[in-house]
C-alpha cells in the first residue's frame, strides 16, 4: 500500500510538472512569436531595403536581414530558419550583405532626401557567377532611381550588365585594357 501511495504522489508529481511545463511552452512560444513580429515590423527601413536586396542577390537563399531584439549586431536568416551573423558567412557572401546594406541606406536617403549617383569599383570580383549576375541585375534596378557608374576593368563584369540590362552604356577610358561602364539616366 505504501507503494501504490507512492506511485499516486509521482503520478500527481508528474500531472503537474507536464502542466507547468505545457504553460511555460506556450508562453514561450507567445513570446517568441511576439519578439520575432516585433523585430519584423520594426526594423529600420535600412534594413527592410536591404532586405530586398540581400534576398535578390543571394536568390533567396537568405530571407531578413534584421538587428536581433536588444542586440547591436547584423543577422540574417536563411530559408531554412537558420540564423547567422557575417562572422558566419563566406567572405563573398559578407561582402553582398554589406552592399545590400548600402543599397538599404541609398533607398532610404531618396526617401529622404535627393537622389544621389552612386559609384563603384569592381565590386563582383568576390562573388560567384549566378550572385554577380544577381547584382548586376539589382544594381540596373538601383538605377531606376540613382545615376549608377560601375569601373571595372574585367570585360566578364560589362558582360553581365549588359546581359542584365540593354539601357548599359560601356565608356572605355584612354587605357583600352580598362573599360569603364555607366548606366546613364
Amino acid at each position: 500500500s505504501r507503494l501504490h501511495a507512492r506511485r499516486a504522489e509521482l503520478i500527481e508529481e508528474l500531472r503537474t510538472a507536464a502542466r507547468d511545463w505545457s504553460r511555460l511552452t506556450i508562453a514561450e512560444r507567445l513570446l517568441t512569436r511576439a519578439r520575432d513580429q516585433y523585430q519584423q515590423q520594426r526594423q529600420p527601413a535600412v534594413l527592410a531595403h536591404a532586405q530586398a536586396f540581400f534576398e535578390t542577390v543571394t536568390g533567396g537563399r537568405y530571407d531578413r536581414v534584421f538587428v536581433p531584439l536588444g542586440e547591436k549586431r547584423i543577422s540574417v536568416r536563411a530559408t531554412d530558419g537558420g540564423v547567422k551573423s557575417p562572422a558566419e558567412l563566406s567572405r563573398g557572401t559578407v561582402e553582398q550583405l554589406y552592399l545590400a546594406l548600402r543599397f538599404g541606406l541609398i533607398r532610404q536617403f531618396n526617401e529622404q532626401e535627393t537622389c544621389l549617383p552612386v559609384i563603384v569599383d569592381d565590386i563582383l570580383v568576390n562573388f560567384d557567377p549566378d550572385r554577380a549576375a544577381r547584382t548586376a541585375e539589382a544594381l540596373v534596378e538601383l538605377s531606376a532611381t540613382n545615376q549608377v557608374l560601375v569601373f571595372t576593368c574585367q570585360p566578364s563584369t560589362v558582360d553581365l550588365f549588359r546581359a542584365a540590362s540593354s539601357d548599359v552604356r560601356v565608356i572605355e577610358l584612354a587605357d583600352r585594357r580598362t573599360p569603364t561602364m555607366a548606366r546613364l539616366l
